[in-house]
């Protein structure tokens, strides 16, 4: 049995879910126990089980994520490593344990945000023994294939202009995390302190990134209290980020004479949502972008898929699985040599504020838990299973 989950985003300081992911975990297990029958289930972690990007260290050091390989930016990771594994300490026991009982096997693929392991091998390897309770050293692949179930699995994030570079190497996606996801509510607290100011975290749920100008200005109008130091302290930060020689040279690389390139895009929604927020005009102008600019990312995930599967290198093949995106999907690509393929998105278990754009007006958020994960039966399942793909959402009532 082969099950894929993703985006579980596990950090040092933000804010968690409801639901804590030890519990979180306990349940899910309930279902996989009652599953597997004699052998063990595989758990593949398509990517982004930590989130070493959105981290206040790095606000605390002269390092970026998005800097060189250096002593100085290991240092940083595994620091930020070990205070994860300090907090989530009854998640990794409770995967440990199934581990040393033969219950479970272990499969670990980079994301954007845990891409960074991949240069701090002293912090792969300790997240590794957290998993399986094995001191080895690892090393974390950017996919991985189960040929017994014909799938291949990979994050997702290649494809995402913002949050993919070459050689998994550092992205514009890292800048936004730190210098504005992160540095944002720091800026704004100390404006108008902590009491109250719960809803300024919530930005590290906002997905895609590209919504979180939107939800800026989307704090303001729900929260006339914070309207002013919220508006003043986005505009600046997004001054200073436009104005960093990484972000420059990143935009430069984008342009292209022939049409709306990703640093055009970058640019304009940074810029609209610094517009003053009582602008209703304003507000209906970025609901209309995001929507363009999500209905263009949609599809693209699966569409690379396909290229995927017609590789002759994944002959054989007929699943993708990708995390990234947040939002679990599940597409039809057709059929392979007579047999149906299939798109996945494992979606995530954590928070997300999802933004509303089919109405048009200001930009609006839902707020929910999610969950979601994917699971292969082996040959001779008792009820002829080939697949189960599941996902569900909580809603609280404070969101109303």
């Amino acid at each position: 049995m082969l099950i894929l989950v993703s985006d579980i985003h596990l950090t040092d300081t933000l804010h968690s879910t409801t639901v804590s992911r030890e519990q979180t975990f306990e349940r899910f297990w309930q279902r996989i126990e009652a599953a597997r029958g004699s052998r063990p289930a595989h758990l593949c972690f398509v990517g982004d089980l930590l989130d070493l990007v959105r981290s206040s260290a790095w606000l605390e050091s002269a390092s970026r994520p998005y800097h060189e390989p250096s002593a100085a930016l290991e240092a940083v990771i595994e620091g930020i490593v070990d205070r994860v594994l300090a907090r989530e300490a009854g998640f990794f026991s409770a995967i440990r344990r199934r581990v040393a009982s033969g219950g479970l096997e272990i499969t670990y693929v980079l994301g954007n945000h845990d891409r960074l392991l991949q240069m701090a091998p002293r912090a792969r390897q300790r997240v590794w023994a957290a998993l399986t309770g094995r001191e080895e050293a690892i090393d974390f692949g950017a996919e991985a294939v189960f040929p017994e179930h014909r799938v291949l699995a990979y994050h997702g994030h290649i494809g995402d202009p913002i949050n993919s570079a070459p050689a998994q190497g550092a992205t514009i996606g890292d800048a936004i995390g730190v210098e504005l996801i992160t540095r944002f509510p720091r800026l704004v607290r100390q404006l108008v302190g902590a009491e109250g100011a719960e809803i300024l975290d919530d930005i590290d749920d906002v997905r895609p990134i590209y919504a979180v100008p939107a939800w800026v200005r989307h704090v303001g109008v729900v929260r006339g209290d914070l309207l002013r130091p919220v508006g003043e302290t986005w505009a600046r930060i997004v001054e200073d980020f436009l104005s960093k020689p990484f972000v420059r040279q990143w935009i430069k690389t984008q342009r292209s004479p022939l049409g709306f390139d990703p640093g055009k895009k970058l640019r304009l929604m940074l810029e609209l949502s610094t517009k003053r927020m009582i602008i209703k005009g304003q507000d209906q102008r970025l609901t209309k972008l995001y929507k363009y600019l999500q209905h263009g990312f949609d599809g693209r995930m699966a569409e690379r898929a396909v290229a995927e599967l017609r590789s002759p290198d994944h002959r054989g093949l007929r699943y993708v699985v990708n995390g990234h995106s947040h939002f679990a999907s599940m597409v039809p690509l057709g059929r392979i040599e007579g047999a149906p393929a299939a798109y996945f998105n494992t979606g995530t278990w954590r928070t997300v504020h999802q933004i509303g754009n089919a109405m048009g007006g200001r930009p609006s958020f839902l707020p929910f838990d999610a969950m979601c994960y994917l699971v292969f039966f082996p040959d001779g399942d008792p009820m002829g299973r080939d697949y189960e793909w599941w996902t569900g959402a909580m809603v609280s009532r404070r969101g109303e």
